[in-house]
């Protein structure tokens, strides 16, 4: 099958709109946006400029705000005076910030500003002194006269409260001080510690002001809290020094108590039972060592003697003058002995003498060793017993001391709490003297840095950025509405649309005929006066289109179709059938509406007899056949006054007729009724070669064609194409990217186009 167009068409895969896409994976061209656009113009401008004119009255009929700011730091240094926080200077924490903007925005501070600069005593501050402008007043009206017509809830009488002079006064500055806290912020800069304290306000003037008496007020109220503060912190401390004194003096009378009912005296950091012991052990020492020779020197003197090496080997007895003179003795009397006994014998009387004597010597000797080995004896005894004593004295006082250990754990707790309360006792004190000086000297922990100006110019509103935001906001909404509008928009607009969405050929536009002056033109009519027209172009086209859809197999038969009346569908019928006749070809035209046989009214034939006569078998065929009054075609009409209920399309008589007038006819076509109405329609569809389906262009939506197409594959008609009627070509570029939508490029090829 080939279909042919009455205009060059071009491919195109997209539909015009989100709305119109015939498939997920559509796209949207920027030549589709423009044509949105273009075809919504005047919308478009109209609400832009709607929104955009209600911004700038509201714009301008705001009264102007100034807004003026102080800069003020916060100093970091520790001027405080208690480590416990009472007094401590800011640190860097964000929570603390925060803190100070809300004191900077407390109702009390604000209420001093208010005071300070009278704020009370102007409108905008109170609202009893406030006289609404012409705007206001009428916008008061209609609320009120809104209000009045809503079901509402009954109103409530509340008596109110008669106010002494100085309630309302005291009343006002508290309105004025929240009316004051909507014009009043403080923020920090970044992460510096800067504040800037800015205020608005309808003066200029009076908005610097504001902001510099709230920063003065914010510094004031930095001192009075830290007066305040240092004054009952030395309140404070006072009460804990009386406390702590008596609690101290309370402790170390227990400490000293303790001690004495303990015996726990000490001297140079020791208790007099541990110096005892230290001096008991060296005496200890120096005994054992003592008792150590002493017994020494008696085992020595003892062996010596048990050994028989006589006083001599006794070191003792060498130590002894006494021995020493006997034994000086006796080696004089030896040597005088030996004389004599060399010179006498040893019997003569002398020698018998000095032997006596020597005999004597020797006894002394002796004994003067028994007296020495006697006195070593006695040493060593006493010297054991010396060790004994001390040994007995130093268990004693180890015992004393267990015990004086056991008394020390109590006595060191009580020091720990004596030391405990004498150092916290001095710390208070120490702070106390301190709080004391610097109630003279403190500071502040922020001061100014730089005084608001009064600005120059308002700050809102901002003319600029709220024209800026009109114009914004008037191309949202009318973005807005035009993608609303585009996506409701079901109406067929396009060529393209049609086959893109129901796969059928598009055969072409049918163009919108100019209006006559006085009277509505005819297009069969205008056909055959300007047959050089776009109009009469349109069906040139539409014929060849219709008649080689299959090329194979030329159609005869064809008929003529559509979704719902009015969609131009008999106009079309009778221009198509008149320009078949003109190209010279034998033509029919067949009205098949018995509801309403427009075909025939436009064709200006009144009839007696007609088509259905004939399917009754009243009359003959060649006696309902009529010539076209302006041209060669002929018409088989229906009568206005002939109705039937039997099928007469479905049936043989029919057929027969239309084998019969096929062999006599090159083109045979019919006027049927709207198809999604009348049955018989389908019938002929059915049966004819091809079917052209008529669609109002921007009237007809596309569930009715598609509905009808529909229709028509469910009765196997061979469809040859929609044709859109009524189409205005010089709109046409609007809706459609195809070629044959540029009117302008092909309109000098048509006369009276």
């Amino acid at each position: 099958m080939t279909k042919a167009y009455p205009y060059p068409i071009e491919s195109n895969a997209m539909s015009s709109f989100p709305g119109n896409q015939s498939g997920p994976n559509q796209v949207i061209s920027l030549s589709q946006i423009v044509r949105t656009i273009r075809r919504n113009l005047m919308l478009l401008v109209i609400v832009v400029l709607s929104i955009f004119s209600v911004v700038a009255f509201l714009t301008m009929q705001m009264t102007p705000i100034y807004q003026s700011a102080t800069k003020v730091i916060v100093d970091q240094r520790e001027n405080a005076v208690l480590d416990v926080g009472v007094l401590s200077g800011l640190p860097a924490d964000p929570g603390v910030f925060e803190t100070e903007l809300e004191i900077i925005t407390s109702p009390v501070l604000l209420q001093r500003v208010v005071r300070k600069l009278e704020l009370q005593k102007h409108a905008e501050f109170n609202p009893s002194l406030y006289v609404p402008t012409d705007m206001e007043v009428f916008q008061g009206n209609v609320k009120g006269y809104i209000s009045s017509l809503l079901p509402g809830k009954e109103e409530v009488v509340v008596e109110e409260k008669i106010l002494t002079e100085e309630e309302k006064a005291e009343l006002e500055i508290v309105t004025a001080a929240q009316i004051l806290a909507s014009k009043v912020k403080a923020e920090r800069d970044g992460r510096k510690f800067v504040f800037y304290v800015t205020a608005s306000s309808t003066d200029a003037g009076r908005s610097a002001a504001i902001a510099n008496a709230v920063a003065d007020q914010y510094l004031v109220d930095q001192l009075d809290t830290r007066f305040e503060e240092t004054r009952r912190t030395n309140q404070w401390l006072d009460d804990q020094l009386t406390d702590l004194r008596s609690e101290l003096n309370a402790a170390e009378r227990a400490v000293e108590s303790y001690r004495s009912s303990q015996g726990l005296l000490s001297a140079s950091g020791q208790t007099l039972t541990e110096q005892q012991i230290s001096d008991i052990q060296a005496q200890m020492i120096a005994q054992e060592a003592e008792y150590s020779e002493r017994r020494a020197r008696l085992a020595a003197v003892r062996n010596s003697l048990n050994t028989g090496a006589g006083a001599e080997a006794m070191a003792e007895a060498l130590q002894s003058n006494v021995i020493n003179n006997l034994r000086t003795q006796q080696a004089q009397i030896t040597r005088e002995r030996a004389d004599l006994e060399t010179k006498y014998g040893p019997r003569h009387p002398d020698v018998i003498s000095i032997v006596g004597e020597e005999r004597d010597l020797r006894a002394q000797i002796d004994a003067e060793v028994r007296r020495i080995v006697s006195s070593l004896e006695s040493e060593v005894s006493i010297s054991r017993r010396r060790l004994d004593s001390l040994r007995e004295s130093l268990g004693n006082l180890r015992g004393e001391l267990t015990q004086n250990n056991q008394a020390n754990i109590k006595l060191r707790e009580l020091e720990r709490n004596a030391e405990a309360s004498r150092t916290l006792y001095e710390q208070i004190l120490s702070q106390f003297m301190e709080t004391n000086q610097q109630e003279t000297i403190e500071d502040v922990d922020a001061r100014v840095l730089a005084y608001a100006d009064v600005p120059i110019s308002p700050a809102l509103p901002r003319k600029a950025v709220n024209f800026a935001l009109g114009l914004f906001l008037g191309l949202a909404a009318a973005g807005g509405i035009v993608i609303v509008m585009e996506l409701l928009d079901n109406r067929v607009s396009s060529g393209e649309e049609i086959e893109e969405r129901n796969g059928v050929p598009f055969l072409g536009n049918v163009p919108l005929l100019p209006s006559g002056i006085g009277s509505k033109v005819k297009p069969g009519k205008y056909l055959i006066e300007h047959p050089m027209s776009a109009y009469a172009e349109s069906m040139r086209n539409l014929r060849a289109s219709v008649k080689f859809a299959n090329i194979d197999n030329p159609a005869k038969l064809v008929t003529v179709t559509s979704s719902f009346p009015a969609e131009g569908k008999t106009s079309l019928s009778l221009s198509l059938s008149r320009m078949s006749a003109m190209t010279g070809s034998r033509t029919l035209v067949i009205d098949g509406d018995f509801r309403r046989h427009q075909l025939t009214e436009t064709s200006g034939l009144k009839p007696k007899v007609g088509l259905v006569e004939y399917l009754l078998g009243e009359v003959e065929l060649k006696d309902v056949i009529q010539k076209d009054t302006e041209t060669e075609l002929d018409i088989l009409p229906l009568t206005s006054s002939r109705k039937t209920t039997r099928d007469v399309f479905g049936s043989k008589t029919f057929d027969a007729m239309i084998e019969r007038l096929k062999a006599d006819y090159d083109l045979i076509i019919v006027d049927t009724a709207p198809l999604l109405l009348m049955a018989e329609s389908r019938v002929i569809a059915a049966k004819s070669d091809q079917v052209l389906v008529a669609a109002r262009w921007r009237r007809t939506s596309r569930a009715a064609l598609a509905q009808t197409l529909g229709v028509l594959r469910e009765f196997s008609a061979n469809i040859a194409g929609v044709a859109l009627t009524f189409v205005d070509l010089k709109r046409l570029s609007k809706h459609s990217g195809a070629a044959l939508s540029n009117y302008k490029a092909y309109s000098k090829y048509y006369i009276n186009n």
